[in-house]
């Protein structure tokens, strides 16, 4: 017994330089940029580019630890006196029993714009099941400098891999509440991975209807969308 005892320690020894070696592989600091090209910028249901095409681009940074940070922009249609949208985010990042959570502060920033600017808390829980990834997304934006009511935003969505193909299925619908009254949003697509490469394809669409060119910019719409990612 002593010597099975003596034999398994030898062995279990021997293992701990490769898992060292393995953490130390870990980068403590991941960057990560995308580009994309846009048919009509939808957000939640509302065109933000007044459905024309749209040009967007970000970075990511990600800590080992599970912090991160980044920054998002996308031209948009004149909002404010702005034609930019630049968002500004950080957070935190986890698996907790097979369940992957992020927690993070959104930073929507129109430069040029005037009293346009504010800032969202966000959180998201996601949980893969086979072949499909649920998604759970609400975000709140509280009553601040340039807005006279809260907004809650609720989503839930659903990524479909398609067999052994780079194909996925995407679905989701959204209910938003305060800077919209009881609006909804849904949307269903089909993206194909290529290496740094996806392209995509959505049919998006919501329940809003406003002003002529707001309810139109809330009209259902087919979205065509490639982005690189590297």
């Amino acid at each position: 017994m002593i010597r099975l005892f003596l034999r398994g320690l030898v062995a279990t020894s021997a293992l701990w330089p490769i898992a060292a070696q393995a953490a130390e592989a870990t980068p403590p600091l991941s960057v990560a940029f995308n580009a994309a090209v846009v048919s009509d910028y939808h957000f939640r249901g509302i065109s933000l580019s007044n459905r024309h095409p749209a040009v967007q681009g970000g970075v990511d940074l990600s800590l080992r630890s599970g912090f991160f940070v980044g920054a998002w922009a996308s031209s948009i249609a004149d909002y404010g006196g702005s034609d930019v949208e630049l968002d500004l985010y950080g957070g935190y990042g986890g698996s907790l029993a097979g369940v992957d959570y992020t927690v993070s502060v959104l930073g929507y920033i129109y430069p040029g714009g005037r009293d346009v600017d504010y800032v969202e808390l966000q959180s998201t829980v996601a949980k893969t099941v086979g072949p499909v990834t649920a998604t759970l997304t609400l975000a709140y934006t509280p009553d601040q400098w340039n807005t006279t009511r809260d907004n809650l935003y609720l989503g839930v969505g659903a990524d479909v891999a398609i067999g052994e193909t780079p194909l996925t299925a995407s679905f989701g619908i959204g209910r938003e509440n305060g800077a919209y009254d009881e609006k909804w949003d849904w949307s269903a697509g089909l993206s194909w991975k290529l290496d740094v490469l996806e392209i995509s394809g959505s049919y998006v669409d919501s329940n809003y209807g406003g002003p002529l060119e707001e309810g139109r910019n809330g009209g259902s719409a087919v979205v065509l969308s490639v982005k690189a990612s590297f």
